[in-house]
């Protein structure tokens, strides 16, 4: 949908005023810079009041949120390797025993290492987690980019 004012750009947004756009409604807006003449975005971005401030507090948002996220996905890993650490210790104890067969030695092995691919594959997705928290801030600094990208442009082109 290609906007041709700020009233439809409002409405679509769910906002009344530009003055009072949060960080992620901005987020929204800039999203939508595609879908605007380019006389459109630089009537709206003149007036925010400090554009600069609301780019970058965006950004510090989204990376605060993925930093955060990241955070708490590696204090829950830590507890899954904590508890593969215990398992193998108490695997480990039961193949110190005496009276095993070796068909329970080899049945406590196979447990052994049951639990070292379980907990690599946590740790895989872990990482994953990461890398994609990791994309998410760097989106959003395309983001930033764009929309200084597109105010500069849009600035010069009125200085012509």
């Amino acid at each position: 949908m290609q906007f041709e004012n700020e009233d439809e750009l409002k409405q679509k947004m769910g906002i009344d005023s530009w003055r009072n756009l949060s960080k992620e409604k901005f987020l929204t807006f800039v999203s939508e810079l595609p879908n605007m003449s380019q006389e459109v975005a630089l009537k709206v971005v003149e007036q925010f009041p400090d554009f600069k401030s609301l780019v970058m507090g965006s950004f510090d948002h989204v990376q605060a949120q993925a930093t955060n996220a990241v955070g708490t996905n590696w204090k829950s890993q830590k507890k899954v390797h904590n508890a593969f650490t215990e398992y193998r210790a108490i695997l480990s104890k039961e193949l110190d025993r005496d009276n095993l067969s070796s068909e329970d030695r080899f049945r406590i092995l196979e447990l052994l290492k049951n639990a070292l691919d379980d907990e690599a594959l946590k740790d895989s997705e872990h990482k994953a987690f990461a890398l994609k928290a990791l994309g998410v801030v760097a989106s959003a600094a395309v983001v930033v980019v764009a929309a200084g990208l597109t105010v500069l442009g849009g600035k010069a082109k009125i200085n012509l």
